[in-house]
This record gives C-alpha cells, sequence and structure tokens, in this order.
C-alpha cells in the first residue's frame, strides 16, 4: 500500500502585469513583468526587464507606460532573456494568473517564452480577471437584498463593457496613484488588492480565512 498523500497541493496564486511596446502580441513585446507570487499564504513579488525591439513599437504605448523616461533612469537596468525567462517560467508553472485583463499578459509573456520552450503557456488555462470577478461581487451584492441603497438606479450596476477603475472604487480599493499606474509591480500589487478585498469579505462571511 502506498504511504504517498493522495492530497493536491493548491495551485499558487500569481498577481500579473506586463508593460508593453503595443497591444498586438505577434508585433509587440513585454519590457516589464511583475509577478506577485503567494504561496502558502506568503507574497514575493518578482520584477524583470526585457530590452524590447522597437522597430514597431506604439507611441502612444511608449507614452502610457513612461517608457522612454522609466528606462533611461541612471538605476534602470536589463536582465538577460533567457535567464529570465526561465525564472518566469519556473514562477508560472501551474500557477493560476490573476490581473486587470490576465489573459493579455499571458499573450504578452508566452511570445517570451515561445524562444525557449515548447510550452508557451505553462499556467493554469483559467485565468482570473479581477473586473469580472468584482463585477459578478457586485451582482452578489445586489442580489442579496442587503445593500438595496448601492442598487437604486440601473447605472448602479456594473455596465458592460466592464471598467476596472469604476469596479475597484466599487469594492473599496482605490486604483493606483498616476506615478505607480502602468507599471508591471504598481497594476500587479492592485490586481492583488481587488482580489483580496472580493475574496477576503466573502471568507469573513463564511467565518473562515482567504
Amino acid at each position: 500500500m502506498s504511504t504517498e498523500s493522495t492530497t493536491r497541493q493548491a495551485p499558487s496564486l500569481v498577481f500579473v502585469d506586463t508593460e508593453t511596446t503595443g497591444l498586438d502580441p505577434f508585433m509587440h513585446d513585454a519590457w516589464e513583468y511583475a509577478l506577485i507570487v503567494r504561496r502558502d499564504g506568503h507574497d514575493t513579488e518578482y520584477t524583470f526587464r526585457i530590452r524590447p525591439d522597437l522597430e514597431h513599437a506604439d507611441p502612444k504605448a511608449l507614452e502610457i507606460n513612461r517608457f522612454h523616461k522609466r528606462t533611461s533612469d541612471e538605476d534602470w537596468s536589463w536582465d538577460d532573456p533567457h535567464a529570465a525567462a526561465t525564472r518566469i517560467y519556473r514562477l508560472l508553472d501551474g500557477a493560476v494568473l490573476v490581473g486587470s485583463n490576465p489573459s493579455f499578459d499571458a499573450n504578452m509573456t508566452s511570445g517570451l517564452l515561445a524562444l525557449y520552450y515548447e510550452n508557451t503557456q505553462p499556467w493554469h488555462y483559467r485565468t482570473i480577471d479581477i473586473a469580472t470577478l468584482a463585477a459578478g461581487f457586485r451582482y452578489g451584492q445586489a442580489a442579496s437584498g442587503a445593500y438595496g441603497g448601492d442598487f437604486a438606479f440601473r447605472a448602479d450596476y456594473p455596465q458592460v463593457p466592464f471598467k476596472s477603475y469604476e469596479l475597484s472604487r466599487a469594492v473599496g480599493v482605490e486604483p493606483p496613484a498616476k506615478e505607480v499606474a502602468h507599471t508591471a509591480l504598481g497594476d500587479a500589487a492592485w490586481a492583488r488588492d481587488v482580489y483580496d478585498a472580493v475574496t477576503r469579505v466573502q471568507a469573513a462571511a463564511l467565518g473562515g480565512a482567504a
């Protein structure tokens, strides 16, 4: 008889964000990756910086994420792409990705991993989008009837397409300040905070811990 435990270890959660040279994963590159890895209730932050190809970069994207300003800082340094990809792959292997539109970050990350790995998406296939999560939470509040004053009008309900900043505030999390927004680590931390705001309220209601 086997004495090995049959209990499956829960996958790690990874709160993720990338800063990119544009929105097309076939034309553009991610140049900053942030992963906040949660294992056994503890969060560990990782940031990777990969020098991008700017030939097809979208100028608007570089303006929004302040690429030139940030990368010209004297303290800025680029990571070795192969070493970074190896580390990212190991951190994401089997993990559940959480973010603001994490499918975008997943696609951009796949572009890097494709340079070195056959499996370009080692994470769990079902990602968690914080806007969808928060919207569902708000609809649940409305259905419960306990928050009737918050849902007096149709406009009080989440509106499609969901707006992440509005939903963030609706669950009690202030979105990143201007100087923090559109930095990979700042946005990954914001995704974590929204996730925690929703899941910990629910856990408290059930008398447990998230």
